[in-house]
């Protein structure tokens, strides 16, 4: 079986990141055969071992590049693809149309979120939805998803991100790096997430600056980058500063993570829903608590109560007390964290998300099941 993988670029994000996690459990499979084409260049990028699929570059020209059905095309012929499966809903334009001209099996995984306020004019809405009846399945990482994008369900699949436990091997020694961070506070709040409007940074500085004013026993971190970072620092009061570090764009981010007393994501959610958070999922695994948003499919992911805490987006006041109930019952913390990495282990596991995608490329690579397909979850996904 011939697998052709299309996504627009390969940087150091979520999805990204679930690819290349999936190439390398579907490349135990003797009879499984990846090749990734990506449509964009990246300054950064995550690698891909050559043994686990073969990468082939299109550089597009623009968003709007007609040349890319034809690149395409070619691409799906030659190589003999039995299966396409695209990850974004520009990828899924471009590969809906091919995989019917040349009566290849098509995969659309354009879901990746879960928005609560959607429009036409919500970015790859319509996009996603022209595709959908092109599709065999349209797959997405959370319930959540399915319903938000109004997947028909007998269309509809959800399948889990899975979490590699190498990820969080070989870390980094903590004295060593806190000192390198000078980070001399006991307590480390953090949060993981690119600066966009999409994630609610407004309202972490927010809490930080509250629990400033209450204690002086902790230090807030904020990893990744964007276009609003240089906003961000600049709305951190300056008596606070010193107790806020935003680090940038780092590859040392599970070492990072592994020294949170509490892991923190918060969603801006009149722009966006997450689907599956890799960096809570990333927290989660390292045994953290987690106070998270409750939008989108956090709360698949996360349960109120028992790994961490779902606060309303854009509360100030409630992430403050959840946080502060973590941070004065280390007891419960640690309950917290047990449970969240138990809950990785099992239900997010990478074998499992492996399995489940094995499961539906072979089904959907048969002609006669395609012909009668049926929406399913990731547990019903058997031969």
């Amino acid at each position: 079986m011939r697998i052709l993988h299309v996504i627009e670029r390969l940087g150091p994000g979520g999805k990204e990141r679930q690819i290349v996690e999936l190439l390398k459990g579907l490349a135990a499979h003797s009879d499984i055969r990846s090749f990734v084409a990506v449509m964009d260049k990246d300054e950064v990028r995550l690698e891909i071992d050559r043994e686990h699929a073969q990468v082939i570059q299109l550089n597009r020209k623009g968003r709007k590049d007609l040349r890319l059905f034809k690149s395409l095309y070619e691409l799906v012929t030659d190589l003999k693809i039995d299966i396409i499966h695209s990850w974004g809903s520009m990828c899924s334009i471009y590969a809906a149309p091919v995989a019917k001209v040349c009566g290849t099996a098509f995969v659309n995984g354009f879901v990746r979120d879960a928005p609560a306020h959607m429009t036409l004019w919500t970015e790859g809405y319509l996009r996603g939805k022209l595709t959908i009846p092109f599709s065999d399945v349209v797959v997405a990482n959370s319930h959540a998803g399915l319903a938000a994008y109004g997947i028909p369900e007998r269309k509809g699949l959800c399948i889990y991100n899975g979490f590699s436990p190498e990820r969080v091997s070989n870390l980094k020694d903590k004295t060593e790096l806190r000192s390198n961070l000078g980070i001399v506070t006991p307590h480390i709040i953090g949060m993981i997430a690119n600066f966009t409007p999409r994630k609610d940074y407004e309202t972490f500085v927010e809490m930080a600056c509250r629990i400033c004013r209450l204690r002086d026993d902790v230090t807030f971190l904020a990893i990744g980058s964007g276009g609003t970072l240089e906003q961000v620092r600049d709305s951190i009061p300056i008596e606070h500063s010193h107790r806020m570090k935003l680090l940038g764009r780092r590859n040392d981010i599970e070492s990072i993570a592994n020294l949170f007393t509490v892991g923190v994501l918060t969603t801006n959610s009149h722009l966006h829903g997450e689907g599956i958070s890799n960096a809570i999922t990333e927290c989660m695994a390292l045994g953290k608590p987690v106070v998270a948003t409750d939008d989108g499919g956090t709360s698949e992911l996360v349960l109120d109560g028992q790994t961490g805490f779902l606060v309303p987006s854009h509360d100030a006041g409630a992430l403050t007390d959840r946080v502060l109930k973590l941070l004065d019952n280390a007891e419960l913390a640690d309950r917290f964290g047990a449970a969240g990495r138990r809950r990785v282990e099992t239900a997010f596991s990478l074998d499992a998300m492996c399995d489940a995608y094995l499961r539906l490329y072979r089904k959907v690579a048969r002609k006669g099941s395609r012909a009668t397909w049926q929406g399913a979850t990731t547990s019903d996904m058997v031969d």
